[in-house]
């Protein structure tokens, strides 16, 4: 009978040489979604890998043997693997780099490392008395020990107790407990301790169920595409009540049976919604997101993948959650960019989410007050379902829009962040005892330093863009590569003293504010005040407990929250996100403006946005004040269908990484010589429009020059079968330099 083989992704292996390599199971017993180690290469090397199917057999074949098995605790189910092929063909990355993204972070590190952190599976030792422990105590003497035996029978009558509370109560050491186990007195167990980020959440009491007379037809309009499958697009102005359409939805579907998966674009959306859905699901809720330790993914993972969680909320990274009998995947605020990884592969979690319910025959629901042109798009056009929410849930009206225009500011000396309209706004908010949102779209002190006598710049010495000054440990930060450098109080190449700080950030608005309303109690969220685990929640929970009069922050502040005592949101500078050279900039800018301005006037108290702005009069600035999406999408996409950019084609933008401009310049026109080639050869029927090389925003990568090209296409299978053929044979040439595929990127710069 032939021996049973095992077709098996290799860790490390370069794109060009990235296949299923066949083995033999030998005594492992290995199966297709374990992790597994064998010898590899001409002088055997250790590898480690993943078994992705069953081989067919070994007659004729000198094959190798597997060596061991990683975990029985650690695999990935049969729907796992097929994600995982559908990831390497779709975004240019290897099987095992596809596996790794799928898995629960940290699993894939060395064994011994992964333990450290916490990816295994926990115990808990538990003492619980036997129906024997009465007569014991009538036989206990007076002695110290006897006493001891007595206080850990009395302590553990009311219940069961860990050993390790039962220990630090009583004041004994384990001997003790295993001398009354020995005597039959009591029993220890040992069982799995979860570690849950649930633990210490408050749950917030149960929100409304009724839904009103436009909830209830958008509810009813996705029950009748869900019971049929595909897509559907919830389009809601901000404060419409889109969450308590997800909670009739998902009720319905737990009615079923079903389990559901809901995205939220930022982690300190995470916090407000995961108490208002502990209320209504209990332990049956789970939680994934980047913030929890490895060892509470690890479980929550499981929990997941074993059945015992069956609503998951998170983030990007949660749409891989091995939800069992899959309902439904709601992806919320879908525009957001934060859907999309930077990092290989290169995955969008609304194409994998799109994967997974085709799959699993599910239903995907997409929603936002400013949905993607791609959404929108389809929608129009009836590709996906569409419903719409037109007013706020309490029936408040939208904030009133005041648009402060900052020229006549800075004619008059006021070069300042804060002009007079919204300062007086913020004061007038401070004495009613109201609170306020600030938004500023970067982080930092000052955007840049520099040396008028020389005219040198701090740069990053990684990437080539400039440095970021941050004034509470003067020093200076690559906000791209994370490099950082002390200040000195003199130019580092010419020794003047006469530098030049240039920019605002969220720190030098907070310090300006702070100058002008000492009284003032303003409250900074960005990236560097929510570094240690947890401050982002504390943060969130002291401006609810109206601590503070002012929230201060970047972008992870514009969407989602949701603050009863808010009724002054201002965006310190309108234009910021305005002029660059990103096609989608107009979009974001409106979305990122229609989100802020949405966060005022949420309960009771009317809401007021005051936005500064140089450009009052630029046409997206006015459709973003009237919160007019439908307007706004009609006008851009005119212009896009012009240039030919998205939604009415695809673009694969590839980046070229070599030392030296030049040789960057020449990798990229070399891969573009040999698409035309291929495309004249084998794949005339593809059509393509390419933009010549460019160097890119970020000029540099760990010192080495960065170009990019952009390729027009449609994202389908012969499209992405030309790129990948062209990028295997482009690597195994030119091994000197990187090459980098993303299609459709969250920005192009």
């Amino acid at each position: 009978m032939p021996e049973k083989t095992v077709l098996v992704a290799v860790e490390n292996v370069p794109y060009p040489a990235d296949i299923l390599y066949e083995y033999k199971v030998g005594g492992t017993n290995a199966q297709p979604g374990h992790i597994v180690t064998f010898p590899f290469g001409k002088g055997n090397k250790k590898a480690r890998g993943i078994v992705f199917a069953y081989g067919k057999n070994t007659e004729g074949k000198r094959l190798k043997t597997l060596t061991s098995l990683y975990s029985d605790e650690i695999y990935i189910d049969h729907e796992g693997i097929l994600l995982a092929e559908f990831m390497k063909n779709k975004y240019f990355c290897s099987y095992f780099e596809a596996v790794r993204t799928i898995m629960p972070s940290g699993i894939m590190s060395s064994k011994t490392a992964s333990e450290k952190s916490g990816i295994k599976v926990c115990y808990e030792e538990y003492a619980h008395i036997s129906h024997t422990a009465e007569e014991y105590k009538k036989s206990l003497g007076q002695s110290e020990l006897a006493k001891k035996h007595l206080a850990i029978i009395e302590f553990l009558k009311n219940g069961e107790q860990t050993v390790r509370k039962t220990l630090e109560y009583v004041g004994i050491t384990k001997g003790v407990l295993l001398t009354l186990q020995k005597k039959g007195v009591l029993t220890l167990e040992k069982r799995e301790a979860l570690r849950s980020p649930l633990r210490g959440i408050t749950p917030q009491k149960a929100m409304p169920t009724a839904l009103n007379q436009e909830q209830q037809t958008a509810f009813e309009q996705i029950r009748k595409k869900y019971d049929t499958g595909g897509a559907h697009l919830l389009y809601g102005v901000t404060g419409s009540g889109k969450t308590h359409v997800f909670i009739a939805l998902i009720n319905d579907l737990i009615k079923q049976n079903k389990s559901v998966l809901l995205l939220l674009p930022e982690i300190s959306l995470t916090l407000q919604i995961v108490r208002r859905f502990y209320a209504e699901y209990g332990e049956k809720l789970a939680v994934l997101h980047s913030a929890l330790s490895q060892g509470e993914r690890f479980d929550e993972w499981r929990r997941i993948r074993d059945g015992r969680a069956t609503v998951v909320i998170g983030t990007r990274s949660a749409v891989f959650a091995p939800l069992k009998n899959l309902g439904a995947i709601i992806i919320d605020e879908e525009q957001e960019h934060t859907y999309k990884s930077d990092m290989s592969p290169k995955y969008a979690a609304a194409e994998i989410a799109a994967f997974r319910v085709k799959r699993e025959k599910a239903f995907l629901l997409t929603a936002s007050a400013t949905p993607s042109f791609e959404s929108w798009y389809k929608a129009q056009k009836d590709e996906i379902g569409f419903s719409q929410l037109t007013t706020r849930y309490n029936g408040r009206p939208l904030p009133k829009v005041i648009v402060a225009d900052m020229r006549p500011e800075l004619a008059s000396g006021n070069k300042g962040l804060l002009g007079k309209i919204l300062g007086e706004e913020i004061l007038k908010n401070m004495q009613n005892g109201e609170q306020s949102v600030l938004f500023m779209n970067r982080r930092g002190y000052n955007a840049y330093v520099s040396c008028p006598s020389c005219g040198y710049v701090y740069t990053c010495p990684s990437c080539g863009i400039s440095l970021t000054y941050h004034k509470t440990d003067k020093k200076l930060r690559c906000h791209y590569c994370g490099h950082s450098e002390n200040l000195s109080s003199t130019c580092k190449k010419c020794g003047s003293t006469a530098l030049f700080y240039s920019g605002a950030g969220t720190q030098r608005a907070e310090e300006e504010i702070k100058n002008i309303f000492p009284e003032l109690r303003i409250l900074r969220m960005d990236a560097d005040t929510v570094v240690k685990k947890g401050s982002r929640d504390k943060i969130l929970s002291d401006f609810r407990q109206n601590k503070y009069d002012v929230l201060l922050g970047t972008q992870m502040i514009t969407k989602g929250l949701d603050f009863p005592n808010v009724t002054l949101v201002g965006v310190l500078n309108a234009d910021a996100s305005l002029y660059t050279s990103d096609f989608r900039s107009y979009e974001k800018t409106f979305s990122l403006i229609t989100q802020v301005v949405g966060r005022a006037g949420r309960a009771e108290k009317e809401g007021r946005a005051v936005i500064q702005t140089y450009s009052p009069e630029h046409q997206v600035l006015e459709f973003a004040f009237k919160q007019d999406y439908p307007a706004f999408f009609n006008s851009e996409c005119a212009l896009r269908k012009a240039l030919i950019y998205p939604p009415y084609c695809d673009v694969c933008q590839v980046i070229f990484l070599a030392d030296g401009l030049v040789k960057a310049t020449e990798g990229a026109e070399k891969f573009i010589e040999m698409i035309k080639n291929l495309s004249a050869e084998e794949f005339a029927d593809v059509p393509l429009r390419i933009i010549q090389p460019l160097q890119t925003a970020v000029p540099m990568t760990d010192g080495k020059d960065r170009v990019r090209i952009l390729l027009k296409c449609k994202d389908v299978r012969r499209t992405r079968d030309l790129f990948a053929r062209v990028t295997a044979t482009f690597m195994k040439e030119n091994k000197d330099i990187y090459i980098s595929i993303d299609m459709n990127p969250s920005a192009i710069l």
